[in-house]
């Protein structure tokens, strides 16, 4: 196992700081929220401007030469002393950010918080001395840098970040489990297409603007079942459009179900080879031949 650790363990000793940097833990609030500032991190946070008691205000966090919206919190509450939050709840970006950089962390804290009792299983998939951080350097009072402090690699990071990305982990530690589809992409250009080719257990949609078809198929994994700049059963080879959404694990014996109603859906709106009652909307014609009318 390998611990990375800050390029550049001097960084703030040589650059004179009118704010203190915080070093804070990987801990499991963060994967959702954020954090609590301690109190004698509070002034530093404000950055010479306080907040009233139950007040916010929009900052930004600085992180690897990209910005992401967050707030600075003085929490108000009934009984107990006020306290001031760090927020990027409403930060999809920055949360997908912090768990794919602290893999490690959000694993652990995830499988833990729904699979194990936490108090009993402390420490039991990570010792302290691997436990990872982050650093938070106030510049002012609407932007905070942050830079990465420790961060545990192992062989199986690579394929937790992807199992992330494709939002794998928020089905498995979804309690509710509702949907039957994961993530459901916007349109994307053909040109686009070979990032997306390890895409697992998905309905995707081929567009031809220019002729105006659109196909619906089933993949275990897209590149393996598309290929760009190639004809595609009637699709042409022209096809300059994609989409596609990730069935759940637990339904991915499905795929085919979800096909052939996804199909018979578009049909029933589109104009379609096989006389199937339509609305026959203009513009796009589905050119799907292998399905039933049922």
């Amino acid at each position: 196992m390998i611990i990375k650790t800050l390029k550049n363990k001097h960084l703030y000793s040589i650059i004179k700081m009118e704010y203190k940097p915080y070093c804070k833990k990987i801990d499991r609030s963060m994967m959702d929220w954020g954090f609590t500032i301690p109190k004698n991190y509070v002034k530093d946070f404000e950055a010479e401007i306080s907040l009233d008691p139950g007040k916010s205000r929009r900052i930004e966090i600085l992180w690897e030469k990209k910005r992401y919206p967050a707030k600075l919190c003085n929490v108000k509450r009934k009984d107990y002393p006020k306290v001031y939050q760090l927020r990027w709840d409403n930060s999809q970006g920055f949360l997908n950010k912090l768990r794919k950089t602290f893999i490690q962390s959000y694993i652990v804290f995830k499988s833990q918080k729904e699979l194990f009792d936490t108090q009993k299983r402390e420490g039991h998939f990570r010792t302290k001395e691997h436990q990872e951080a982050i650093v938070f350097s106030p510049v002012n009072s609407e932007l905070i840098h942050a830079e990465t402090f420790i961060r545990v690699e192992n062989e199986w990071n690579s394929l937790f970040r992807r199992l992330t990305e494709e939002n794998v982990f928020g089905w498995i530690f979804d309690k509710n489990k509702k949907y039957l589809i994961s993530r459901s992409t916007n349109w994307i250009k053909a040109s686009e297409f070979k990032e997306h080719i390890n895409a697992t257990n998905v309905i995707y949609y081929l567009a031809n603007t220019k002729k105006g078809l659109i196909y619906v198929g089933k993949a275990g994994v897209l590149g393996k079942r598309v290929k760009p700049k190639k004809s595609h059963q009637d699709m042409p080879d022209d096809w300059d459009l994609f989409k596609y959404d990730i069935i759940k694990p637990e339904y991915c014996n499905l795929l085919g179900r979800i096909e052939d109603h996804t199909i018979r859906t578009l049909a029933a709106i589109l104009e379609n080879d096989k006389g199937y009652p339509t609305l026959k909307l203009q513009g796009y014609k589905l050119v799907n031949k292998n399905w039933k009318k049922l």
